[in-house]
């Protein structure tokens, strides 16, 4: 057994100096071994403490933003005393001392002297647009149905009643209540576009002008983005395509595309993917993150609307998280996000992230075969290539 002070000694250098630990797989096993070894070095007590207090650093977070503390604290030349942080941010002392205090012992400000306060990396970090966003919409937005989901898998509901719906005391579906709420509406969006920015993309494992591109004309149609919303595919598409032959269509609702971006030789239609696809014989029908948000029997009929117009060099591309069937092995990179999301996804839309073999069933059932599942992301995102049977 390691001694305990060597192992001190050595956390500390760890902490003084992450980036110097290892490569990518060493450090990510220390952090597994260590969320480990911290749990077990917990005395039931403290267990318990960890799990009901569990949503507070969330809402701390969100506080924080809100109050104005991070940007104070950011913006004085020194540490900022508890009357300077009272006074931005109109929050009255005693509450947030004890604020403060919490936000102390989560790393993400720390008290240089008595009722004095310094940020950190993670105070910085909760500045930045991307997170500042991905705080406000899961404390806004998904916070009240995270609460609500024991409820909705325990008492009966009507089978259009949502954990969402409960929580924020709607009868709203997710997006419609978005627009009448433009604040949680816009972080969700800004969120959404920078969290995937420096992802790769399926168009780093599928070739488009090679698989789609064979024998093609001006008159042809080449590219259908369904449900596409501001269109930002399309500027992809064109630029590991710029001289893609024949038509690229954006469809939405037309509400949705009011607001979608101009790009040279993207046309656009309004369209409800839940009803026949008017756009015959085109080369790729494109769904990006639209399933995952449906259960199966409305994944089928979105997926027979639109198999009624392939044509016969037609694919269907499915841009959606597709899940081991045997689940990742424990503390895998990214098992615990992907774990989260397929939750998320039954709060606000009572759907789930799917594992292959459920897609390889929804399709089948749809008229459909897959053709090739690619992957693309560490956190299991892929383009599946379906073909009519």
């Amino acid at each position: 057994m390691a001694a305990p002070q060597l192992l001190i000694d050595q956390l500390k250098l760890l902490i003084e100096s992450p980036e110097t630990y290892g490569n990518e797989e060493q450090r990510h096993e220390i952090k597994r071994l260590g969320r480990l070894a911290s749990v077990a070095l917990e005395a039931p007590f403290e267990t318990m403490q960890r799990l009901v207090y569990s949503l507070l650093p969330l809402v701390a977070a969100r506080i924080g933003q809100d109050c104005a503390l991070f940007s104070t604290l950011e913006a004085s030349q020194g540490p900022s005393d508890l009357a300077e942080l009272s006074g931005a941010s109109g929050l009255e002392p005693r509450i947030l001392e004890s604020i403060m205090d919490y936000l102390c012992t989560q790393g993400i400000v720390v008290e240089a002297e008595k009722q004095r306060y310094m940020p950190t990396k993670l105070s910085h970090l909760l500045l930045v647009p991307l997170f500042n966003d991905a705080v406000t919409h899961f404390h806004d937005n998904c916070l009240p149905g995270f609460a609500a989901l024991h409820r909705i898998l325990k008492e009966p509901w009507d089978s259009h009643m949502t954990a969402f719906k409960l929580g924020q005391h709607t009868d709203e579906d997710f997006y419609t209540w978005l627009e009448t709420h433009p604040a949680n509406q816009a972080a969700f969006h800004r969120f959404m576009e920078a969290q995937f920015a420096s992802l790769p993309t399926w168009l780093d494992v599928f070739d488009v002008k090679t698989e789609l591109g064979r024998d093609a004309g001006p008159t042809d149609i080449m590219f259908v983005d369904v449900g596409g919303g501001n269109g930002s595919q399309c500027p992809g598409l064109t630029k590991v395509w710029p001289d893609m032959p024949g038509k690229m269509i954006l469809q939405d609702k037309p509400q949705v595309l009011e607001k979608a971006l101009r790009v040279d030789g993207m046309e656009m239609m309004g369209h409800d993917f839940l009803t026949e696809q008017p756009v015959r014989d085109a080369r790729a029908y494109y769904f990006r993150q639209v399933m995952h948000n449906y259960d199966d029997k409305i994944c089928i009929a979105i997926l027979k609307a639109h198999g009624g117009a392939m044509g016969e060099h037609s694919v269907i591309l499915i841009d959606d998280k597709v899940l081991p069937d045997d689940g990742p092995p424990t503390g895998s990179p990214g098992v615990e996000y992907t774990a989260a999301l397929s939750l998320a996804m039954k709060v606000v839309f009572d759907s789930m992230e799917r594992r292959e073999s459920h897609w390889r069933d929804l399709l089948h059932r749809a008229g459909l075969a897959i053709q090739d599942i690619r992957k693309f992301t560490r956190f299991h995102d892929a383009i599946i290539v379906a073909r009519k049977v």
